[in-house]
Protein backbone atom coordinates (compact mmCIF):
# COMPACT_ATOMS: atom_id res chain seq x y z
CA UNK A 1 0.00 0.00 0.00
CA UNK A 2 1.52 3.43 -0.54
CA UNK A 3 0.76 7.08 0.43
CA UNK A 4 1.69 9.41 -2.06
CA UNK A 5 3.21 12.72 -0.42
CA UNK A 6 1.41 15.91 -1.81
CA UNK A 7 3.35 19.27 -2.86
CA UNK A 8 5.27 20.81 -5.69
CA UNK A 9 7.44 19.79 -7.13
CA UNK A 10 35.36 15.87 -6.02
CA UNK A 11 33.51 18.17 -2.97
CA UNK A 12 35.07 21.81 -3.84
CA UNK A 13 37.17 23.23 -1.02
CA UNK A 14 35.17 26.62 0.88
CA UNK A 15 37.62 29.19 0.57
CA UNK A 16 36.28 32.46 2.61
CA UNK A 17 35.79 35.53 -0.05
CA UNK A 18 37.69 38.44 1.59
CA UNK A 19 36.24 41.20 3.50
CA UNK A 20 33.19 41.24 6.08
CA UNK A 21 29.72 38.92 5.32
CA UNK A 22 27.19 40.69 2.54
CA UNK A 23 24.97 43.05 4.88
CA UNK A 24 22.10 42.29 2.83
CA UNK A 25 22.52 38.58 2.52
CA UNK A 26 22.87 38.40 6.53
CA UNK A 27 20.11 40.31 6.91
CA UNK A 28 17.97 37.95 4.89
CA UNK A 29 18.69 34.65 7.04
CA UNK A 30 18.32 36.97 10.28
CA UNK A 31 14.28 36.43 9.59
CA UNK A 32 11.28 37.82 11.83
CA UNK A 33 10.19 36.35 14.87
CA UNK A 34 6.84 35.44 13.48
CA UNK A 35 8.76 34.24 10.20
CA UNK A 36 10.97 32.13 11.92
CA UNK A 37 8.05 30.21 14.04
CA UNK A 38 6.31 29.69 11.02
CA UNK A 39 9.32 28.28 9.28
CA UNK A 40 10.26 26.24 12.46
CA UNK A 41 7.17 24.64 12.59
CA UNK A 42 7.11 23.70 9.40
CA UNK A 43 10.21 22.00 9.67
CA UNK A 44 10.02 20.06 12.92
CA UNK A 45 6.42 18.41 11.26
CA UNK A 46 8.31 17.44 8.05
CA UNK A 47 10.79 15.95 10.44
CA UNK A 48 7.99 14.11 12.15
CA UNK A 49 6.33 13.37 9.01
CA UNK A 50 9.11 11.63 6.79
CA UNK A 51 8.14 12.48 3.56
CA UNK A 52 5.34 15.43 3.74
CA UNK A 53 5.99 18.72 2.29
CA UNK A 54 5.76 22.21 3.22
CA UNK A 55 6.83 25.50 2.26
CA UNK A 56 9.02 28.06 3.59
CA UNK A 57 8.75 31.83 3.22
CA UNK A 58 12.25 32.31 1.18
CA UNK A 59 13.40 36.00 1.04
CA UNK A 60 14.55 37.24 -2.30
CA UNK A 61 17.24 35.33 -4.21
CA UNK A 62 18.27 33.68 0.05
CA UNK A 63 19.25 29.33 -0.64
CA UNK A 64 16.02 27.19 0.86
CA UNK A 65 18.43 25.01 2.45
CA UNK A 66 20.23 28.26 3.94
CA UNK A 67 17.19 29.36 5.31
CA UNK A 68 15.71 26.29 6.73
CA UNK A 69 19.11 25.80 8.07
CA UNK A 70 19.39 29.21 10.04
CA UNK A 71 15.97 28.92 11.30
CA UNK A 72 17.38 25.62 13.34
CA UNK A 73 20.76 26.27 14.16
CA UNK A 74 21.79 26.64 17.70
CA UNK A 75 24.52 29.23 18.28
CA UNK A 76 26.16 26.68 20.10
CA UNK A 77 26.38 23.91 17.86
CA UNK A 78 29.34 23.33 14.99
CA UNK A 79 28.11 24.67 11.82
CA UNK A 80 29.61 23.85 8.21
CA UNK A 81 28.48 25.05 5.06
CA UNK A 82 29.29 23.04 1.53
CA UNK A 83 29.61 25.42 -1.32
CA UNK A 84 30.11 24.86 -4.94
CA UNK A 85 32.47 26.86 -7.03
CA UNK A 86 30.27 30.24 -7.36
CA UNK A 87 30.99 32.98 -5.30
CA UNK A 88 27.82 33.25 -4.75
CA UNK A 89 27.76 30.32 -3.18
CA UNK A 90 30.31 31.41 -1.01
CA UNK A 91 29.49 34.52 0.05
CA UNK A 92 26.10 32.78 1.07
CA UNK A 93 28.37 30.56 3.31
CA UNK A 94 29.53 33.68 4.92
CA UNK A 95 25.98 34.67 5.79
CA UNK A 96 25.06 31.74 7.23
CA UNK A 97 28.08 32.01 9.60
CA UNK A 98 27.38 35.65 10.45
CA UNK A 99 23.67 35.17 10.89
CA UNK A 100 24.27 32.59 13.13
CA UNK A 101 27.20 33.45 15.16
CA UNK A 102 27.55 29.57 15.37
CA UNK A 103 31.37 28.36 15.67
CA UNK A 104 32.53 26.50 12.13
CA UNK A 105 33.37 23.46 11.87
CA UNK A 106 35.39 20.71 9.35
CA UNK A 107 32.73 18.12 8.00
CA UNK A 108 33.30 15.40 10.07
CA UNK A 109 33.19 17.37 13.03
CA UNK A 110 30.16 19.70 12.21
CA UNK A 111 26.49 19.29 13.95
CA UNK A 112 25.00 20.87 11.04
CA UNK A 113 25.96 21.14 7.84
CA UNK A 114 24.51 22.77 4.96
CA UNK A 115 24.53 21.95 1.36
CA UNK A 116 24.40 24.97 -1.22
CA UNK A 117 25.73 22.58 -3.68
CA UNK A 118 24.35 18.62 -4.84
CA UNK A 119 25.09 16.31 -2.35
CA UNK A 120 27.57 13.55 -3.02
CA UNK A 121 28.32 10.14 -1.23
CA UNK A 122 31.36 11.37 -0.18
CA UNK A 123 29.63 14.28 1.75
CA UNK A 124 27.20 11.75 3.20
CA UNK A 125 29.94 9.24 4.53
CA UNK A 126 31.97 12.10 6.33
CA UNK A 127 29.15 12.99 8.62
CA UNK A 128 29.18 12.86 12.26
CA UNK A 129 26.71 9.78 13.46
CA UNK A 130 26.70 10.14 17.25
CA UNK A 131 27.43 7.07 19.25
CA UNK A 132 24.77 4.64 20.85
CA UNK A 133 25.08 6.58 24.03
CA UNK A 134 25.07 10.18 22.29
CA UNK A 135 23.13 9.32 18.94
CA UNK A 136 21.67 13.23 19.52
CA UNK A 137 25.12 13.79 18.32
CA UNK A 138 24.62 13.01 14.98
CA UNK A 139 24.49 15.81 12.02
CA UNK A 140 21.98 17.76 10.81
CA UNK A 141 21.80 18.39 7.34
CA UNK A 142 19.62 20.68 4.97
CA UNK A 143 20.56 19.91 1.37
CA UNK A 144 19.15 22.28 -1.22
CA UNK A 145 18.03 20.07 -4.30
CA UNK A 146 16.04 20.87 -7.17
CA UNK A 147 12.68 19.89 -6.57
CA UNK A 148 10.44 18.08 -4.18
CA UNK A 149 7.26 16.41 -4.47
CA UNK A 150 7.59 16.37 -8.45
CA UNK A 151 6.70 14.24 -11.13
CA UNK A 152 9.21 14.61 -13.48
CA UNK A 153 11.50 12.48 -15.38
CA UNK A 154 14.57 13.12 -14.01
CA UNK A 155 13.54 13.09 -10.42
CA UNK A 156 14.80 10.16 -7.58
CA UNK A 157 11.80 8.17 -6.60
CA UNK A 158 11.95 7.68 -3.04
CA UNK A 159 9.65 5.11 -0.66
CA UNK A 160 9.82 5.63 2.75
CA UNK A 161 8.55 3.75 5.83
CA UNK A 162 9.15 3.90 9.94
CA UNK A 163 7.91 6.29 12.39
CA UNK A 164 5.56 9.31 11.11
CA UNK A 165 4.57 6.55 8.32
CA UNK A 166 1.16 5.35 8.48
CA UNK A 167 1.99 1.27 9.25
CA UNK A 168 2.02 -0.92 6.57
CA UNK A 169 2.17 1.57 4.21
CA UNK A 170 5.17 3.00 2.02
CA UNK A 171 5.05 7.01 1.21
CA UNK A 172 6.41 8.24 -2.01
CA UNK A 173 8.70 11.35 -2.53
CA UNK A 174 10.41 12.24 -5.66
CA UNK A 175 13.25 14.41 -5.53
CA UNK A 176 15.32 16.11 -8.71
CA UNK A 177 18.72 16.95 -7.53
CA UNK A 178 19.75 14.23 -5.22
CA UNK A 179 21.40 11.31 -6.53
CA UNK A 180 20.61 7.37 -6.31
CA UNK A 181 24.22 6.83 -4.75
CA UNK A 182 23.91 9.44 -2.40
CA UNK A 183 20.29 8.03 -1.25
CA UNK A 184 22.02 4.39 -0.93
CA UNK A 185 24.66 6.41 0.95
CA UNK A 186 22.19 7.73 3.44
CA UNK A 187 20.68 4.53 3.92
CA UNK A 188 24.02 3.35 5.01
CA UNK A 189 24.32 6.05 7.17
CA UNK A 190 21.63 5.57 9.13
CA UNK A 191 21.45 1.38 9.37
CA UNK A 192 22.59 1.48 12.74
CA UNK A 193 20.07 3.39 14.60
CA UNK A 194 20.31 5.02 17.01
CA UNK A 195 23.28 6.43 15.13
CA UNK A 196 22.77 8.71 12.14
CA UNK A 197 21.92 11.45 10.46
CA UNK A 198 18.62 13.97 9.75
CA UNK A 199 18.08 14.72 6.55
CA UNK A 200 16.10 17.94 5.11
CA UNK A 201 15.72 18.35 1.35
CA UNK A 202 14.61 21.85 0.63
CA UNK A 203 14.16 23.36 -2.99
CA UNK A 204 14.43 26.71 -4.29
CA UNK A 205 10.19 27.70 -4.25
CA UNK A 206 10.36 27.14 -0.53
CA UNK A 207 9.13 23.40 -0.49
CA UNK A 208 10.95 21.02 1.82
CA UNK A 209 10.36 17.61 3.19
CA UNK A 210 12.41 15.40 5.98
CA UNK A 211 13.91 12.13 5.90
CA UNK A 212 14.90 11.19 9.71
CA UNK A 213 17.09 8.76 10.72
CA UNK A 214 14.25 6.54 11.59
CA UNK A 215 13.43 6.42 8.33
CA UNK A 216 14.07 3.56 5.89
CA UNK A 217 14.85 5.06 3.09
CA UNK A 218 14.44 2.59 -0.52
CA UNK A 219 14.07 3.04 -4.43
CA UNK A 220 11.04 1.27 -6.34
CA UNK A 221 13.61 -1.03 -7.51
CA UNK A 222 15.10 -2.57 -4.44
CA UNK A 223 13.87 -5.27 -2.91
Amino acid sequence: MTDRAAGTAPAPVHRAPSGAPDAKRVRALRRMPQQSQRDFTALLDVLARPGRIRRLTLPEAAPAAAVAGCGLIDVEVPVHVLTGPDPDSAAWAEAVYAATGAPRAALPDARTVIALRPLTPEDIAALHRGTPLDPETGARLFAQVDAVGGQGPHDTELLLSGPGVPDGTERRLAVRGLTADTVAALAAANAEFPCGVDLFLAAADGSVAGLPRTTRVRRPEEA
